[in-house]
């Protein structure tokens, strides 16, 4: 006797050959109804409810007969299309069935309603009532109550391409797909996504499934299922795979054929072939989860995770209101990494950018921007002796002052060598930046020549210089005309006296020249967009001179004299051709009397500019001496520049017949024939003028004894500076303070022991103390520094007396 289990059992296997044989039958149909598509409507009004392929309570032959109807439905959908729809989505529309929507505010009701739509006149729409599960997809057009478009929306109801998508765009904060209670995956025009990954989808579509990307999406498809604990019903993997790739390309089709989007899918070729971008495009670059470089603080470069942006800029005002100040801003949405105290955690941050104009035009602008930069480049290289002087302001960029050693020299050379023998780059050198005010000398022969830490190539910021010269010289590759054209072969070797050929010379030139700033003695890069035109000749300083007039007179006329005769032949010549072109003036007298002021007012008068050299410049190593001075009195002589020797008793003392003198002697005798054929104007400063070597001062052209300043002198000194002070109103009572200073006895006690150089510290250390309280420069704040500075030196000449006398004592201590 049969149970009625086993009846039930017979029933379900007979029920399930059934429907496969109806499967088969239905399969069957298709293919011949597909090859002859008839024009007659469909009625797909109705449908169960109990249809949805996605009902958790579904036994296995349930979603079997729902999937045979759901086929069933598709096909007389099929049938109810008119042949011509090829012509509107191409070989996708054969299965890709796309169903049109639009959303208007109806303004009888006062609400929204949605109704299906004719796309255009070669195609016919399915006109239900909601999009159904046989739909895969819906394209909703969404209308404002003015009746003006405002977005598109689309539902992807197919369930192949939807489970391709949830693998694509897993990631996406913007799909929001993760959870499978969501059976449609809906997007919004302009589509980020879909944009953002365009070019891989496009590859997709045209990709064959047999190949590595289709079947890597199939396993993830199935993985993601797997783990989800969704049974799989596809009855072919291949199939669902061939769908899934139609309804990406329809899909694709029906966005590219937007207007909206047309703009976005340019923006992302031309980034890709010319690197530029419209501010309106500038969103489809940045991806979720991708990572941007970003130097937000004090220019130090930190990474950023994008975690979303905008696909449409906003308007701003930083009034807040919206009137002539509103402009566009883009944000971009990106995560930082940061510690609060407990946790290390992600913090949202926003970064917002300012509307540019044509990437075009700015490419153009930049374009000439940089051409008008090689050219002022270009300029500065071709400036000739005596016009070398340029007054700047502003950062500049230093790998070391001084020169450069004989050792440096060797082990630079070294490192070229065997650079380029190993293929190694040059090392690069430590540099620091400054910020500067004043002449410059600009030569880059000098700058390689001299500057320490410099080898063959000239720096360019921190930039690693490359000492391999790799370029095949063979003769198939130098009489490759392309190869040469590609690597700009003829760019190299370009002569100062012609013209450049190409504009890309200019374009390459670099943003800097090398010189050397004068004031501080060291080499520098400098930026070509920080010069500054100022009068580089000027008789002022030397007119404000506190000096003999008569004495005055006679340095400007040989000053002026030899500069005139560095143009023209001389009147007289030494009998050893080469000799005695120079103009030496030793100036010789107690600190603080003006010896310095010379020199400079001399160079201001000139025009030319003043090249300090201490002690401390030429070093006392007897190895880098003579290496040291030969440096030094190159360069003002190539400059045309007056050299001022400050201090120089220390290297221009008396020789001495003692064994332990020989390095000074040796010294002294370097000086003595360089000033021998030094061909510029050589200042020496000294107060200590009975040191001096006698050969120094049989080759001193002028000398000039400074006596100690006056109160007559001091107050002509006081009074300049007081004068020359623009805004009247921060001195009170000016004429009174000059007054005192002339006339009282406590200012000529204070000031006796003074030098020039002091009474001006007095008068800048009290406008300190004026500006400090925001007062004016009064009488009583230039009493009080004037006491305090006589005091101390009143104290400090006293120890140096007391300090001489016990040495003229003798000593008592047996030594």
């Amino acid at each position: 006797m049969v149970s009625s289990g086993e009846q039930d059992g017979d029933a379900a296997a007979s029920r399930v050959r059934v429907l496969e044989t109806k499967y088969i039958e239905l399969l069957e149909k298709r293919i011949v109804d597909l090859e002859r598509i008839t024009s007659e409507p469909a009625n797909i009004g109705r449908k169960s409810k109990t249809g949805r392929l996605g009902a958790k309570n579904l036994t296995s032959n349930d979603r079997v007969e729902q999937h045979l109807e759901l086929i069933s439905n598709r096909e007389n959908q099929n049938n109810g299309r008119r042949a011509s729809v090829g012509s509107n989505t191409g070989s996708h529309c054969l299965s890709t069935k796309i169903r049109f929507r639009e959303i208007r505010y109806n303004e009888t009701t006062g609400v929204e309603e949605a109704q299906d739509v004719i796309e255009d006149e070669t195609l016919e729409v399915e006109h239900a009532a909601k999009p159904k599960d046989a739909d895969d997809i819906v394209w909703t057009r969404r209308f404002d109550e003015s009746k003006k478009y405002v977005r598109s929306e689309v539902q992807i109801l197919g369930m192949e391409l939807r489970e391709v998508f949830r693998v694509l765009f897993a990631g996406d904060p913007r799909m929001h797909i993760a959870t499978e209670s969501r059976n449609e995956v809906e997007l919004t025009s302009p589509f980020g996504p879909l944009i953002q990954k365009w070019d891989e989808l496009e590859t997709l579509t045209k990709t064959a499934i047999e190949d590595n990307k289709w079947q890597e999406l199939r396993l993830e498809v199935e993985e993601r299922k797997r783990k989800s604990h969704m049974p799989s019903v596809e009855p072919d993997p291949k199939k669902t795979l061939e769908k899934a790739r139609e309804d990406l390309g329809a899909l694709l089709e029906r966005i590219r054929s937007s207007p909206e989007i047309e703009t976005y899918l340019s923006a992302i070729q031309t980034a890709n072939t010319n690197r530029t971008i419209h501010f309106e495009s500038l969103w489809t670059i940045f991806q979720p989860g991708e990572l941007v470089y970003v130097m937000p603080f004090m220019k130090e470069g930190q990474i950023f995770i994008v975690k979303e942006c905008n696909t449409q800029p906003i308007e701003t005002s930083d009034s807040g209101r919206t009137n002539k100040d509103t402009r566009k801003v883009w944000d971009l949405h990106c995560w930082s990494y940061d510690w609060n105290g407990k946790h290390f955690t992600r913090v949202p941050i926003m970064f917002r950018y300012e509307e540019y104009g044509d990437p075009n035009s700015e490419r153009e602008k930049l374009e000439t921007d940089l051409i008008n930069r090689g050219k002022l480049f270009r300029s500065y290289c071709a400036r000739t002796t005596g016009e070398q002087m340029i007054y700047y302001e502003g950062e500049t960029i230093s790998h070391g002052s001084g020169f450069q050693t004989e050792e440096q020299a060797k082990a630079d050379l070294y490192a070229v060598f065997y650079g380029r023998r190993r293929g190694r780059a040059a090392p690069l050198k430590a540099s620091e930046k400054r910020q500067i005010t004043g002449p410059v000398m600009v030569d880059f022969s000098s700058y390689l020549q001299h500057a320490p830490n410099v080898a063959v190539q000239a720096p360019m910021g921190n930039i690693l210089s490359s000492y391999k010269d790799d370029e095949c010289n063979c003769e198939s590759c130098t009489s490759n005309i392309p190869l040469q054209e590609n690597q700009r072969r003829h760019f190299d070797r370009h002569e100062l006296d012609r013209e450049f050929v190409s504009k890309e010379q200019y374009l390459l030139c670099p943003p800097r020249v090398l010189g050397y700033h004068l004031h501080t003695r060291t080499w520098l890069e400098l930026n070509i967009r920080h010069f500054v035109t100022k009068e580089t000749q000027n008789d002022d300083a030397f007119k404000r001179l506190q000096l003999d007039p008569n004495q005055k007179e006679l340095i400007k006329k040989l000053v002026q004299s030899h500069t005139s005769s560095t143009q023209k032949a001389p009147m007289m010549e030494d009998i050893v051709r080469g000799k005695g072109k120079g103009l030496v003036m030793l100036l010789h007298g107690p600190p603080g009397v003006g010896k310095t002021l010379t020199a400079e007012s001399v160079a201001s008068l000139t025009g030319k500019p003043l090249f300090a050299v201490s002690p401390s410049d030429i070093g006392l190593d007897a190895t880098d001496v003579e290496h040291n001075l030969e440096s030094l009195f190159e360069l003002p002589a190539n400059w045309r520049a007056v050299l001022l020797f400050d201090e120089a008793d220390v290297f221009l003392e008396s020789r001495s017949s003692r064994n332990s003198d020989l390095q000074r002697n040796a010294t002294v005798s370097v000086l003595l024939r360089v000033l021998e054929y030094y061909q510029g104007i050589l200042i020496p400063t000294t107060n200590r003028i009975k040191q001096f070597d006698i050969a120094v001062l049989s080759r001193v052209n002028l000398g000039i004894k400074y006596e100690p300043l006056d109160h007559s002198d001091k107050s002509a000194i006081f009074e300049d500076f007081l004068m020359r002070v623009e805004n009247k109103s921060d001195i009170e009572q000016r004429e009174n303070i000059i007054e005192w200073f002339q006339k009282d006895s406590d200012a000529k006690e204070w000031f006796k022991p003074l030098n020039g150089r002091q009474v001006r510290n007095v008068l800048f250390s009290a406008a300190c103390l004026g500006s400090a309280g925001g007062d004016k420069l009064t009488l009583e704040h230039i009493k009080t520094m004037a006491k305090c500075t006589f005091k101390f030196q009143d104290s400090l000449l006293f120890e140096m007396q007391k300090w001489t006398k016990q040495n003229e004592a003798g000593r008592d201590d047996n030594y």
